[in-house]
C-alpha cells in the first residue's frame, strides 16, 4: 500500500496518456473555486469585521488583492487555451505565497484563513496527484515555520510590526494538520484522477472499437490500445464457441508499422471452458519446462474484484505447446454472450508496483468490450447471411424470370426460323409477342437493379423519393399511380427509411407483375405515434376474400413473402385487404420512434 500512495506507476502514466488532455477543464474548474474562495472570504470578514484582529486594514486590503488576483485569473483561464505546465507551476507557485502573506498579518499560528492552505492542497490533488500534493505540502509548512519564526525571532522592526507572542501547541499542530490535509487530498486526488482515466480511456475505446468497420478492424484497434496501455508487446484473445467447442485464437503483436493481427484455429490451444469458473483476473509467471509453459499463479481477482486466497492454476499440465513462452502474463475472463466465452491474455506487461490496479482495469475493459466485439461479430454475420440470401433472391428473380423468358423467346425465333414462310400478318403478330416480352424482362431488370442500389434518404429526401419512385412507375408501365402524403417530411432512421423504401419497391412490381390493375395510390400519414403506409390497386386481389392480419397471413402462408420479412424487420404490422375481382389494399403501420 505505501509502495503504490508513494509511487506512480508506468500503467498509471499510461492509462493517463491515453485520454487526450483535460487541462483546460481543470483549470477554469480550480478558477471558478478560487474565485468562489476569494468572494467568499471577503463576505465573512463583512459579516464578521472582528477577524482578523491584528492589522485589520492590512489583512482586509490583501484579501481585497487576493479576490481581484482570483478574479482576474477566472476571465484569463476563460478566454485562454494553451495550459501548458509552465503556466500551471506558475500558478501553483503563486497561490502557495497568498496563505503564508496573509497569514504574516493576520497571526501565523492562528489566522481565521488558514482554509486558503487547504484550497492549495485541493488544488495541487485536482490538478496533478499525489507526489505534487505532498510538494505543494511541503512548501506550505517551509512558508509557514518562516512567517512564524519572522514574526517571533525576525528583525525588531518586523516584530514590531507582525510579531506576537509564541504559542507552540498552534506552531506545531498547524504544520501536522497541514501534512495530514497534503496526504489525504493526495490520495484521493490520485485515486480521483485514476478513475477519470479509467472510464474516459473506456469510453474513448469502446468509441473506437464499434466506429471500426469489421471485426478484424475493431480487434485491430483493442490490441494496439490495450498493448500500449499495458506496456506490453504481444496479447491473445481465446474465443470458443460452446455449442461446437470451436476454437478461435486471435494473435496481436506489436511491430515497426503497428500491430500485426493474425488469427488460427489450433488444436492444442489453451480451451476457456477448463477456466472459466475459476475467477475472475490472473497474474501468472511462466517457467518453461521442456516444451511447455507451466503458470503459476501470484494473484488472482474474482469477478467482483476480491483477491483470491489459495488457489492455483487450473491448466496444471502447462499449456499447450503452441502457446507462446512469456515472463509474466495477466488474464481476464470475458464473456462475449451466452454462446462465447473466452480470455484475453497480456503477455510481459510492464506493471510497475501496483499491478492489482492493472488486474482490476482490465477486468474492466473486457467485461465492458466484451458484447461489443460480440455484437460487431453478430453483425457480421448477420450482414453475411443477408447479403447470401439477397444473392439468392437476384438469382431465383433471374433464373424464374429473365432466363425463362428468355429461353421461351429463342424458342420463339428457332420457330419462326424453321416454319415456312408466313403471311405477313401472322410474322407481325410474332414479333409484336416477342417485342412485349422484351419490354417486359427490361422493365424486370430495371427493378431488380432499382431495388440492388443502396439507398440512403434524409428527412425530406424519403417522401421525394416515394414520389419519385411512383411517377416512375406510372411512366414504365402506363399504369396510372399516384403518391399522397399528410405530412411534409418524416424523419425515419436510415435503416428504417430504406427498408420502407423497398416495401414500395416490392409492392409495386407486385401490383405490375400479378395484380393487371389499371390505377394504384401509394399514401403515407402519421396517426398517433405511428407512420402509415398504405398501397392500394383496383386489380384482381389475393387469394382470398376480406381482411388478414401479419399473424393470420403467416398462419395461412398467404401475402408477399419479401414485403412480410421487412415489415418484420422495423418492429411493424402487416395488414391486407383483399377483394378478388376488385382490388386489394396493403397497410403498414410502424412507430415514428424507431431507431433502427
Amino acid at each position: 500500500m505505501l509502495a503504490y500512495l508513494t509511487r506512480r506507476s508506468p500503467f498509471q502514466s499510461r492509462l493517463q496518456a491515453l485520454v487526450p488532455g483535460e487541462a483546460g477543464r481543470v483549470e477554469r474548474v480550480l478558477a471558478t473555486a478560487r474565485a468562489f474562495l476569494a468572494v467568499s472570504s471577503l463576505v465573512a470578514i463583512w459579516i464578521d469585521p472582528t477577524e482578523p484582529s491584528r492589522y485589520a486594514s492590512l489583512a482586509y486590503g490583501l484579501i481585497l488583492a487576493y479576490a481581484v488576483y482570483s478574479l482576474s485569473v477566472f476571465a484569463w483561464v476563460r478566454m485562454r487555451r494553451d495550459f501548458g505546465i509552465p503556466f500551471q507551476i506558475t500558478l501553483q507557485g503563486i497561490d502557495v505565497l497568498w496563505p503564508a502573506v496573509i497569514s504574516v498579518f493576520s497571526s501565523p499560528a492562528s489566522s481565521p484563513f488558514f482554509i486558503f492552505n487547504a484550497f492549495v492542497l485541493l488544488e495541487a490533488a485536482y490538478r496533478w496527484g499525489f507526489l505534487e500534493t505532498l510538494a505543494t505540502g511541503a512548501a506550505e509548512i517551509l512558508l509557514y515555520f518562516s512567517a512564524a519564526s519572522l514574526a517571533v525571532l525576525g528583525p525588531e522592526a518586523f516584530r514590531a510590526v507582525v510579531g506576537e507572542e509564541l504559542d507552540v501547541n498552534r506552531l506545531i499542530m498547524r504544520p501536522l494538520y497541514l501534512a495530514i490535509m497534503a496526504y489525504l487530498l493526495g490520495y484521493l486526488g490520485e485515486q480521483e484522477k485514476l478513475r477519470r482515466a479509467e472510464v474516459s480511456g473506456l469510453a474513448r475505446l469502446i468509441g473506437k472499437v464499434q466506429a471500426e468497420i469489421g471485426l478484424r478492424g475493431a480487434l485491430r484497434v483493442l490490441f494496439e490500445d490495450t498493448l500500449r496501455v499495458f506496456g506490453s508487446l504481444h496479447a491473445l484473445l481465446v474465443v470458443r464457441q460452446r455449442s461446437s467447442g470451436r476454437v478461435i485464437v486471435w494473435d496481436g503483436v506489436t511491430q515497426d508499422r503497428g500491430v500485426v493481427l493474425a488469427w488460427s484455429e489450433p488444436e492444442d490451444s489453451p480451451t476457456p471452458h477448463e477456466i472459466e469458473s475459476a475467477g475472475g483476473v490472473w497474474l501468472l509467471r511462466g517457467l518453461r519446462e521442456g516444451e511447455r509453459t507451466r503458470a503459476e499463479v501470484v494473484s488472482a481477482l474474482d469477478n467482483e474484484g476480491f483477491e483470491l486466497r489459495k488457489v492455483r492454476w487450473p491448466l496444471t499440465e502447462g499449456l499447450p505447446k503452441s502457446f507462446p513462452p512469456f515472463h509474466t502474463a495477466l488474464v481476464a475472463a470475458s464473456n462475449l454472450a451466452g454462446e462465447w466465452s473466452g480470455w484475453l491474455w497480456i503477455l510481459d506487461p510492464d506493471l510497475g508496483p501496483a499491478p492489482q490496479t492493472a488486474a482490476i482495469f482490465l477486468r474492466t475493459l473486457t467485461s465492458q468490450l466484451g458484447p461489443v466485439i460480440h455484437s460487431i461479430f453478430v453483425a457480421r454475420r448477420l450482414r453475411s447471411q443477408a447479403g447470401a440470401m439477397e444473392r439468392a433472391r437476384v438469382a431465383r428473380e433471374l433464373h424464374d424470370g429473365v432466363i425463362q423468358s428468355l429461353i421461351g423467346m429463342e424458342m420463339q425465333v428457332d420457330v419462326l426460323r424453321r416454319k415456312s414462310p408466313a403471311s405477313p400478318a401472322d410474322l407481325e403478330w410474332e414479333l409484336s409477342a416477342l417485342q412485349s416480352n422484351l419490354h417486359q424482362e427490361v422493365l424486370n431488370l430495371r427493378e431488380l437493379m432499382q431495388q440492388m442500389k443502396p439507398v440512403e434518404l434524409g428527412p425530406r429526401q424519403f417522401l421525394e423519393f416515394l414520389a419519385y419512385m411512383v411517377d416512375k412507375f406510372q411512366r414504365d408501365t402506363g399504369i396510372a399511380a399516384n403518391f399522397v402524403s399528410s405530412v411534409d417530411e418524416a424523419s425515419l432512421a436510415p435503416r428504417v427509411g430504406n427498408e420502407v423504401a423497398r416495401i414500395v419497391q416490392e409492392a409495386l412490381a407486385n401490383v405490375r407483375r400479378h395484380s393487371g390493375a389499371r390505377h394504384v395510390v401509394v399514401r403515407f400519414d402519421a396517426k398517433d405515434g405511428f407512420w402509415k403506409l398504405a398501397v392500394d390497386d383496383d386489380g384482381c386481389g389475393f387469394d382470398f376474400s376480406g381482411r388478414m392480419s401479419q399473424v393470420e397471413l403467416d398462419s395461412a402462408r398467404k401475402g408477399p413473402v419479401v414485403i412480410k420479412e421487412r415489415v418484420r424487420s422495423i418492429g411493424g404490422d402487416l395488414t391486407i385487404e383483399s377483394l378478388p375481382g376488385r382490388g386489394s389494399r396493403l397497410e403498414i403501420s410502424f412507430p415514428q420512434r424507431n431507431h433502427g
